[in-house]
């Protein structure tokens, strides 16, 4: 203890102690942005093999993997508002939360809410 009477507090320990927890959130939370575009991933492997193991399915010459084609494209979205999905439940913030939220009312609008179940 120093003569002055001022207690030192261990404020490196305490900082590292907040680094760590800081870093540790950050990894839970890339950890699951990757669990959610994982998953989306699947459910696209899971419809190409649906489809392609649909014996006279209209939708088995689709081409999801080929940049030449308009379904690519679609299945990129689609893949993408699906991962979004996923982090929104998780409660992380996704750029097309506000245009999934557009295209809702739009949907709406024109349709009404249907039931899924």
């Amino acid at each position: 203890m120093s003569k002055d009477n001022i207690i030192q507090f261990p404020i490196e320990k305490r900082m590292q102690e907040i680094a760590d927890e800081i870093y540790e959130k950050d990894m839970e939370m890339e950890n699951f942005s990757n669990d959610c575009v994982d998953t989306a991933q699947l459910i696209l492997m899971m419809v190409e093999e649906l489809i392609q193991e649909s014996d006279g399915s209209p939708f088995q010459e689709m081409e999801f993997r080929n940049q030449d084609f308009p379904e690519s494209k679609d299945i990129f979205v689609i893949v993408n508002l699906l991962s979004s999905m996923f982090m929104r439940f998780g409660g992380l913030k996704h750029f097309l939360h506000d245009y999934l939220d557009d295209i809702f009312e739009k949907l709406i609008e024109q349709q009404g809410y249907n039931d899924f179940t």
